[in-house]
């Protein structure tokens, strides 16, 4: 081993093929022979974290690249591109080295490591057997290096000697009291630019200060996240609190909040004085809406005080450099605007829901140590998961997790267990968003063979409503994009709610039912905060669709209310103002329905806004034919009954008196059969045509009074 100089290199995302060597540092020919390495050799590797391993040739590795084993990028800390320092270091026989538990998990059987798993209590340190020395001797170890023992996850926490060391029959291993698993830029999924840019904003301050004097520049003091609960705020800052050397203090903005007159500000000063006690310090406070919210809106003294208690602990923290506070809410618009100003919080970075791409790199996060079957496509998982947040996806993982271990004790408790497709589809079934479950998706389930005639209809819809997600890359090439609004128009029963319940259970959109008088409010501002609400939530997890049936009662014509404070009027801005705030690329598509187009804003209704609008007339004989047989489908029907005849009999009649019909001559049979058999038991009947002619009389004589007026 020659080069003793330190070298930087990229980290490739290309796996490491270590021909056995768990500890592989995989890198091109041309690096070896430049720096006289060898197969085999010792390097310590530095990147956020140290660790070490054992440098072997791997000829598809670029030049100035290096590829990891798992072990290893967990263990030094860095993700794909990042840049590590490689230096050759000697390689020590240990005396002794001591682990705590990162992962639970079955460890090798007759492993003395056993009784570290399943014990509730941490057993007493002792050294650990020599088949278990002799498992872990082909790995180089160093503090805070992370090795995969039998199933287990262990962190080394100390060695003697320093350095790196490879352990032998001299050497007395221990295990103390099992650690989390700390959390890493590999624990976060789907969100490499937020966390680039993050890094960029926390690590650069606090690593290079002399950047910012070279630039003559004030380094950022201040970072506030912003994104709906579970889409990793929280993760971030502990995988940032994890691997970087700044010391780390949290706060939870409730806890802050004291009862005793001074006692909120005085803590909120001595925490901030802690952090200033340290070289580098990075101050995460969560939930900063609760802590420092809007002293414009906010009633009480206290929260005033506080938030002015902040506003001079953060301008002290400015002039003092090397300490970093970062902050995160879901609710940016209620945290003070002058905390919002660059100086305090110099940067607001939106966690937004991740893509598909995003979703599957969570999914692989999560399913990592789940025993999963071949016919488990991650792929397919991350493409039907429309909307969902990282948390939302850990928690399908574990009912997923969960159906599995329901089936395997049910069929037998001692086979392995192994996570298949089935179960993640039994988890997404009742599967509710986070983000959705303040909002109504209740509807009937409907399909579109449920719905009789209107073949014109449902082609657009699904045009407009699939073809957007199906055939993106076309739309895209094509300058196209989804409409931002649909309005289904025509006469009571013609079908629009029937419509637009068959998209809400057959779309792989998120469905959302905006009902008019849940948004209405006797408080001024309460009713077109509502409208704001649904639409924030839409965006949040989009792709989403809104429904607002009969919206002719929540955007009626302008300038004609009276009495209400102009209520209507207000909520009419609002409407427009979200429906125009949707762009092509923002996934949410407004759906709407009435059958008094006449009555909706005007300005509604102009392209731009509602681009499509879908009359659905009375159906023709065709249509009604159509309905009658699929309300017909698996009845008992006589041999006389004439569904042809009937729909054309019945000219005049909606899809729902078509439906009232069918149910009334079914009723009529029931009636009959129970006059005959009073009893419990019965004989087979069938629905008759003098049952349909009764019926059909009847919804002719409901209709024919509406049609003289």
């Amino acid at each position: 081993m020659k080069d003793g100089k330190t070298s930087m290199f990229t980290l490739s995302s290309h796996p490491a093929v270590s021909g056995g060597m768990r500890d592989a540092v995989a890198m091109p020919p041309s690096d070896m022979v430049a720096h006289g390495w060898k197969d085999g050799d010792c390097v310590a590797l530095t990147a956020i974290a140290r660790t070490a391993g054992r440098v072997v040739t791997q000829g598809s590795i670029t030049q100035g690249s290096l590829a990891l084993g798992p072990m290893l990028w967990a263990s030094v800390g860095a993700a794909e591109g990042d840049v590590i320092a490689v230096e050759a270091t000697p390689l020590s026989p240990a005396k002794r080295i001591v682990f705590g538990v990162v992962q639970r998990a079955a460890p090798t059987e007759g492993s003395s490591l056993a009784r570290f798993f399943t014990t509730e209590e941490p057993p007493a340190p002792r050294p650990v057997s020599a088949p278990d020395i002799r498992a872990l001797g082909d790995h180089v170890l160093m503090r805070g290096s992370i090795v995969d023992h039998g199933g287990a996850w262990l962190r080394v926490v100390e060695t003697i000697p320093p350095g790196a060391v490879v352990a032998d029959r001299n050497t007395s291993i221990s295990v103390v009291d099992p650690q989390n698993r700390r959390s890493s830029y590999q624990d976060v999924g789907g969100l490499s630019a937020e966390v680039a840019r993050i890094r960029e904003m926390v690590e650069l301050p606090l690593h290079r200060p002399e950047i910012f004097a070279q630039l003559g520049v004030d380094a950022p003091r201040g970072l506030m996240l912003y994104g709906p609960p579970g889409c990793g705020k929280t993760l971030i800052a502990r995988a940032i609190a994890q691997q970087t050397d700044a010391f780390f203090l949290s706060i939870n903005g409730p806890e802050i909040i004291q009862k005793h007159y001074g006692e909120s500000e005085e803590l909120l000063r001595k925490i901030f004085e802690e952090a200033q006690k340290h070289p580098a310090t990075i101050l995460f406070i969560d939930e900063i809406d609760a802590l420092a919210p809007n002293r414009e809106t906010v009633l009480g003294e206290v929260e005033k005080r506080v938030v002015g208690q902040l506003l001079a602990l953060m301008d002290g923290v400015t002039s003092r450099g090397k300490v970093v506070v970062m902050a995160a809410t879901n609710l940016p618009n209620s945290v003070d605007p002058a905390l919002r100003r660059p100086g305090r919080f110099d940067r607001e970075i939106s966690i937004n829901p991740p893509t598909k791409a995003g979703r599957a790199e969570i999914l692989e996060i999560h399913t990592r140590f789940m025993p999963l079957a071949a016919d488990v496509d991650l792929e397919w998982i991350a493409a039907v998961t429309h909307g969902f947040l990282g948390a939302d996806l850990a928690a399908l993982c574990r009912e997923a997790g969960m159906a599995c271990a329901r089936d395997g004790h049910a069929e037998d408790a001692g086979s392995p267990f192994f996570v298949r497709l089935a179960h993640f589809q039994q988890a997404l079934v009742n599967f509710r968003l986070s983000t959705m479950r303040e909002l109504s998706s209740d509807i009937a389930e409907t399909r579109w063979e449920d719905i009789g005639g209107l073949g014109e209809e449902k082609r657009q819809l699904k045009e407009a409503l699939d073809w957007p997600l199906l055939y993106g890359a076309r739309f895209q090439h094509a300058g196209a994009h989804a409409p931002k609004g649909i309005l289904l128009t025509g006469e009571s029963g013609t079908g629009k709610t029937l419509l637009a319940q068959a998209v809400g259970t057959t779309t792989e959109m998120n469905f959302i039912v905006a009902r008019g008088p849940e948004l209405l409010s006797k408080w001024v501002g309460e009713s077109e905060r509502g409208i704001r609400e649904v639409f924030r939530r839409a965006r949040q997890s989009a792709p989403s669709i809104i429904f607002f049936d009969e919206i002719d009662a929540i955007t009626p014509t302008r300038g004609k209310s009276t009495g209400d404070g102009q209520i209507g009027d207000r909520m009419v801005g609002q409407f427009l103002l979200e429906l125009d705030a949707i762009d092509g690329d923002s996934g949410v598509v407004v759906l709407a329905a009435t059958n008094r187009p006449d009555l909706v804003d005007q300005a509604l209704l102009r392209p731009g806004r509602f681009d499509l609008v879908i009359e659905l007339p009375p159906p023709d004989r065709e249509t009604r034919l159509a309905i009658l047989q699929v309300h017909c489908l698996g009845a008992p029907l006589a041999d006389d009954v004439d569904l042809a005849g009937l729909a054309a009999a019945s000219d005049g009649l909606t899809g729902a008196d078509l439906a009232v019909l069918c149910q009334t001559a079914k009723m009529q049979a029931i009636s009959g059969s129970v006059q005959a058999q009073p009893g419990q038991g019965f004989t087979s009947f069938s629905i008759a045509a003098n049952h349909f002619e009764t019926a059909l009389q009847a919804a002719l004589h409901r209709v024919q009074p509406v049609a003289e007026n």
